[in-house]
């Protein structure tokens, strides 16, 4: 306002010394400058900061540092020779610049540079003030250089003008905030700037492939690498990344540029399989606010490519290990891949299956249909798939055929005492039902689970019988089985063989005999056969069985198990057998004739008609009526004989001549022993009949030992074991 001041008067001043040429004389409101004398302002402080210039043309003050106080009625005046004076007044207008604008936030607090953190969507409340300003000065918002509020007004202070700002925050306004405050045209607007902190989320993320694939397109097992860009955000944001809602922590750290607002994270990533039409995301979140409001994702759909994923399966529901003989049997190759199969083959025990004979002629195609399947059908399956990644074969399928169960060439056999059923069938059969019939009787019906079958399960005595017909029938879940097997067997076989090692010996006062067992034997039959008053043939006198229960006849002697029993007396034409027996039948028997020396052993002594019971009985009452009379009698005696003093003990000397000492000596030796006339001298037994043996226990004859021997040690060889015994083969 100054400089127009200035020229306003010079040209007046200029114009007027023209005409006049005499004199200038300029009054100001604090003084006067007369060009006449050149006096100076009469104001000093005014007269130091203007000054005027009446040496040229135009003629000019200058008023410097301009002040409120400094606004006044400016005049000219101009002093003619010859014309009237002339005066020209200026009215000088000073304005007065408000201060510099402040802020304060909405609950008065004084706020400089920068304001916040707010979040998109809040409203700003600000207030813009300025002090003092002539005229009194307009106050604008401004967003970057977007008016957004000017509707300023007083405030409730003098001098001080205020603008309340109400601002909804948005991306778009979010930048440096400016108050404007200005009262004239003449001067550019007083500013003061306020930077917004406010959060915002990406308001655009973006994945790209930066390298590791052909158009977009991944392959299993061939690394790629992912970029993925976040722009807007404030302030920096997490980029995370996420395949089909898995979280991924391994990749890069991510970039960040502030004054982009844009961050970076690479991703390495190696698909596989069930990557294929995964979702791979990329998330950008904004730490400073909630995940509801700060968060940004990009997501994509992987197409990723592999070779194919092959597996057979059965077309039907049911399995492939349960299929029978004559079915239809469809198998199907089910196959993942990408890109789609492009050729199917299909192997059997791995050979390439090709269309004709058994297979048919549908052999290229995702499935393999059989008709009417057979054993020959039985066997490893697999298939292959091919498209333009390669080709991939299935694993092995093991497809057993069921069939019924079918006798095989042996059919039935008998083993000991076990009848075997051999049948061939797949599954193994679980069930047999057993048809028995023994020779003349009737048939037996049995079910077991097993294809062996012991003779113990059959009822009734076998002994005797010669044959045993047994009919088998097996099943394993599958329709029966079309022919049973069937076979008549011979139980000749089972029964014991004929004893080989037996002799004869006479015990204890009866005849014994004892054999080597036999294998297969569970017990003895021990018969005496007679000859006939004619003396033309043998018959059958007597008959006993040895079984081995809790009174068995055994003895163990020399190292074997002997089978004993008693036969009772024999005369010199008789012949006693033994034959091993079981529950089949008896074996031939082993017959003997005792020997000369055992008949002998087997005569009674002279002494022995004593032993006839009516002859004992006479004796025993002779003798006791004696011995009543002797003791009577011996007791009157001693009753009327005086009481004399016991006599001292007189010791005789009794001399016996050789013959009663040789007698006395020999009574304890006396004993018989037996020959050795067995042809079975195998069994450990001899007579004692040579001159060099020692000589046999002393039996006591008194006493006869039961029929059972518990604990029987075996002789020395060549010792006999009691008085008389005798053996023949």
């Amino acid at each position: 306002m100054g400089q127009r001041m200035r020229v306003t008067l010079a040209q007046i001043c200029l114009l007027l010394t023209v005409l006049a040429g005499v004199r200038t004389f300029i009054p100001g409101a604090d003084g006067n400058y007369d060009a006449r004398v050149q006096a100076e302002w009469s104001n000093p402080s005014f007269s130091s900061r203007i000054s005027a210039t009446l040496d040229q043309q135009p003629t000019s003050i200058t008023i410097a540092r301009l002040t409120e106080l400094d606004e006044a009625l400016y005049h000219c005046r101009v002093d003619f020779l010859v014309s009237p004076t002339r005066n020209i007044g200026v009215n000088l207008t000073v304005i007065v610049l408000p201060s510099q604008p402040f802020f304060l936030d909405e609950v008065g607090n004084k706020v400089k540079d920068r304001i916040g953190p707010y979040h998109e969507g809040d409203t700003l409340v600000l207030s813009c003030l300025v002090i003092g300003g002539r005229p009194p000065p307009r106050i604008s918002w401004y967003s970057g250089q977007t008016l957004v509020d000017a509707s300023d007004g007083a405030s409730d202070i003098p001098t001080v003008r205020e603008n309340e700002l109400y601002l909804p925050l948005t991306r778009d306004n979010a930048a440096e905030l400016t108050c404007r405050a200005s009262n004239t045209h003449l001067r550019p607007p007083i500013e003061a700037s306020l930077e917004i902190e406010l959060y915002l989320p990406a308001y655009n993320v973006s994945i790209y492939f930066v390298e590791g694939t052909i158009q977009d397109v991944l392959q299993t097992g061939k690394p790629a690498v992912v970029k993925c860009i976040a722009n807007g955000a404030y302030p920096q944001p997490d980029l995370s990344w996420w395949l089909d809602h898995k979280h991924l922590t391994q990749h890069s750290n991510q970039s960040w540029s502030n004054s982009t607002r844009t961050s970076v994270s690479f991703l390495e990533l190696t698909p596989t399989v069930v990557d294929n039409e995964a979702t791979l995301a990329c998330v950008a979140t904004n730490p400073a606010m909630a995940p509801s409001r700060g968060s940004k994702a990009d997501v994509i759909t992987l197409n990723v490519t592999y070779s194919p994923i092959v597996e057979i399966s059965r077309v039907d529901d049911g399995s492939l290990t349960e299929v029978v003989e004559l079915d239809s049997l469809a198998l199907e190759c089910e196959v993942k891949a990408n890109p789609p199969v492009d050729t199917f083959k299909w192997y059997f025990n791995d050979s390439l299956i090709i269309s004709g004979g058994i297979w048919g002629d549908k052999v290229s195609s995702a499935r393999l249909v059989i008709e009417e399947t057979s054993r020959r059908h039985a066997g490893r399956y697999s298939c292959a798939a091919a498209n333009a990644v390669g080709e991939t074969r299935s694993d092995h399928v093991n497809i057993p055929v069921y069939y019924p169960p079918e006798c095989t060439e042996r059919g039935i056999v008998l083993i000991k005492e076990t009848i075997r059923c051999s049948v061939r069938a797949l599954p193994p059969p679980d069930t047999y039902f057993w048809h028995v019939q023994p020779a003349g009787s009737d048939v037996q019906h049995l079910t077991t689970g097993s294809h062996l079958l012991n003779l113990a399960l059959i009822t009734g005595p076998l002994a005797g019988q010669c044959t045993l017909k047994a009919t088998c029938e097996a099943s394993n879940g599958i329709p029966s089985q079309g022919q049973p097997c069937v076979r008549t067997l011979s139980l000749d076989q089972l029964r014991p063989p004929q004893p080989k090692q037996c002799d004869l010996a006479y015990e204890h006062g009866e005849f014994q005999m004892r054999c080597i067992p036999v294998e297969n034997a569970t017990y003895y039959e021990l018969s005496v056969w007679r000859m006939s008053p004619s003396n033309s043939s043998l018959y059958l006198e007597r008959r006993g069985s040895m079984g081995f229960g809790a009174r068995q006849a055994l003895a163990h002697g020399g190292g074997v198990w002997l089978v004993r029993g008693g036969l009772g007396v024999l005369r010199p034409a008789d012949e006693a057998g033994a034959a091993a027996c079981n529950r089949y039948g008896c074996s031939e028997p082993l017959l003997l004739r005792p020997t000369e020396n055992l008949l002998l052993a087997a005569s009674p002594p002279w002494w022995h008609f004593v032993m006839d019971k009516d002859v004992g009985i006479s004796v025993g009452a002779v003798v006791l009526v004696a011995v009543f009379l002797i003791s009577t009698a011996l007791v009157i005696k001693l009753a009327r004989r005086p009481r004399l003093k016991t006599p001292t003990p007189v010791i005789q000397v009794l001399q016996l001549d050789d013959v009663t000492r040789s007698y006395i000596d020999n009574i304890a030796d006396n004993k018989v022993r037996a020959s050795c006339s067995l042809r079975s001298c195998s069994s450990g037994y001899s007579d004692g009949s040579a001159l060099d043996e020692p000589a046999a226990p002393p039996v006591d004859r008194r006493r006869k030992p039961v029929a059972v021997w518990e604990h029987w040690d075996a002789p020395p060889p060549d010792v006999t074991l009691t008085l008389h015994r005798e053996s023949a083969v």
